[in-house]
């Protein structure tokens, strides 16, 4: 598979998974019954973070493809790998941490019941695909990005 058609390839992924996600959470807020005042007060909330939010995936998406890319033969190549690895895992820190201060906000505005119900779906089933994974405290583990680009 030549590198565009990777390149092709990965941004269908990208639009993809993310719009089922979005669907998936977009029922299951509706079935968390908020009132309007609730609901405008979570909407507020994500337009608060949704450019962060797609910056960094963007900017993930951007260095993993050039990773991808890197000629590890040479010491410049393992160099710019290690920095490329580095990077990612930032990221994947600063989603982490943007996601933690999304959901305490969130938590915020729900009652007990709502509360109980939201934490069961951002814990479970439901999060898959809709941000990143938790890892040992909120931590990457350091190899994550390594093997890439070989």
């Amino acid at each position: 598979m030549n590198h565009m058609s990777l390149c092709i390839l990965l941004l269908l992924l990208f639009a993809v998974f993310p719009a089922q996600a979005q669907d998936s959470y977009r029922d299951f807020e509706k079935g968390l019954n908020l009132s309007d005042a609730q609901r405008g007060q979570v909407e507020g909330i994500k337009r608060k973070y949704m450019d962060e939010w797609r910056t960094l995936n963007n900017e993930s998406a951007r260095k993993r493809l050039e990773l991808q890319g890197v000629d590890r033969s040479s010491e410049a190549g393992r160099e710019r790998a290690r920095k490329l690895e580095g990077d990612l895992n930032s990221m994947q820190s600063s989603k982490e941490n943007l996601y933690r201060r999304y959901r305490g906000e969130v938590t915020g505005v729900l009652n007990e019941q709502q509360r109980g119900r939201y934490e069961k779906f951002s814990n479970g089933e439901g999060r898959r695909g809709m941000m990143p994974p938790p890892y040992q405290r909120g931590m990457m583990p350091p190899s994550r990005y390594r093997g890439h680009g070989r």
